[in-house]
């Protein structure tokens, strides 16, 4: 289950010494209190979406609204609302976000690096995971590595899930009585065209 939903903290406060207070006529008593909302998952803070102000007399506790008061409270909060700055700590779920997928590119990057490296310098027993013309997911293992060719024996069964590769990845799906040919040309198509998926070695 996510949790998200709206949060709204305390910014910062101030006395307005210039305003009377439409209740009970006090002067020098009214303060405003500014708010600042934000959205969160998991009450992590992603991004804010508004300000809210609440006055208050401090004589009579009474609290109003902007729109509820008169020019004189309009003008000291708009002279105030200018030093409310939101704190940056409201866009950390942003900042994670970015993090994680500067991370993501980063490692898919390197990982893409460590693939094609292999493919250059196969070796016996590497299990290589691809997708098959049918959109799903096997493997083959490398039996024998010669110049210009390899030895491979395929996995019997398929998955419809990448995620799921290693559950068929098994010795017993692997029929040691037969084996296949690919070229290094095979490979080399194999490695570009987007279908070979990851190579596990040992």
């Amino acid at each position: 289950m996510i949790v998200y939903g709206t949060r709204s903290t305390h910014l910062k406060s101030a006395s307005l010494p210039n305003v009377r207070c439409t209740n009970c006529e006090s002067q020098h008593k009214m303060t405003v209190s500014v708010y600042g909302r934000h959205v969160h998952i998991f009450w992590i803070p992603l991004f804010p979406v508004g300000k809210t102000a609440i006055f208050e007399c401090q004589h009579c506790h009474k609290g109003f609204k902007k729109s509820e008061l008169g020019n004189d409270a309009q003008l000291a909060y708009s002279n105030f609302k200018g030093s409310v700055k939101t704190p940056i700590w409201k866009f950390s779920g942003l900042a994670i976000i970015a993090l994680l997928i500067v991370f993501a590119g980063y490692s898919n990057k390197k990982d893409k690096e460590r693939i094609a490296t292999l493919v250059e310098q196969p070796a016996m027993y590497d299990v290589y995971t691809f997708r098959t013309k049918q959109n799903y997911y096997s493997t083959f293992k490398i039996l024998e590595v010669f110049k210009d060719s390899i030895y491979v024996n395929y996995n019997k069964y398929e998955t419809n899930k990448l995620s799921d590769v290693k559950n068929i990845d098994i010795k017993a799906n692997y029929d040691n009585s037969m084996y296949y040919v690919l070229t290094t040309n095979d490979m080399e198509t194999l490695s570009t065209s987007g279908d070979l998926k990851d190579i596990k070695r040992d």
